[in-house]
């Protein structure tokens, strides 16, 4: 019964993230949210000068920092060291997850980037450099992906359940935080990473049903 409840909200995971995804991916299309997307991006600048983000001075190198957890090199860690831990403990299905997710999950982000084309942000100075196309956002896609294709691992653990949720909690906060440093960054409009989430959500689901499969294989 727990195993049908868990693929069931796997499914609604799946379908709430390919709902999401079409719905912006259309908007970014037709040009209807460039409108909100650079005013969110305008309200994170200084109105004198959008070189200077708003807050703290501290906050521009926590959102750094926090984008880092998303990048390539910390992903591409993750899973090296989770996969080797998954080889010790001959956990397979849980290594189909990692591996399938974080290699097709890199290949699909960078596939619908070229499919979309669209240029960064210009509104505002980006505050990293960066020369890649902007949508969906790979560090919000990937860090999702990843994350929730390790939440699921934690799930299939034999530990309380309060602790499974205080990772799945902590690791929703991450990935919304990751998102969220790659606006105030200026790298990426809103409908970027919110269309990079739902590519997360419908590639970790995929993950784990295909993982299932295999299993039952």
């Amino acid at each position: 019964m727990d195993k049908t409840k868990s693929f069931n909200t796997i499914f609604i995971t799946l379908l709430t993230g390919i709902v999401l995804f079409c719905l912006v991916s259309l908007s970014v299309i037709s040009g209807k949210i460039n409108y909100i997307d650079n005013a969110i991006l305008l309200s994170l600048r200084n109105t004198n000068n959008h070189s200077i983000p708003i807050g703290p001075g501290w906050l521009l190198n926590f959102m750094r920092d926090v984008s880092a957890l998303g990048s390539v090199t910390i992903v591409v860690l993750i899973t090296i060291l989770t996969s080797g831990f998954l080889i010790l403990k001959k956990e397979y299905p849980s290594l189909r997850v990692v591996l399938f997710a974080s290699i097709s999950g890199g290949i699909i982000e960078l596939l619908m980037k070229e499919i979309f084309s669209r240029p960064r942000p210009h509104i505002v100075p980006h505050l990293v450099n960066i020369d890649s196309l902007s949508y969906p956002s790979g560090h919000s896609a990937i860090s999702a992906i990843i994350y929730l294709s390790l939440i699921f691992i934690i799930f299939t653990l034999d530990i309380k359940r309060s602790i499974k949720i205080s990772f799945l909690y902590s690791a929703i906060f991450l990935i919304l935080l990751i998102g969220i440093s790659r606006i105030y960054l200026g790298v990426h409009y809103p409908s970027d990473v919110l269309g990079g989430w739902a590519l997360g959500l419908i590639w970790s689901s995929i993950s784990v049903i295909l993982a299932h499969n295999f299993k039952k294989g």
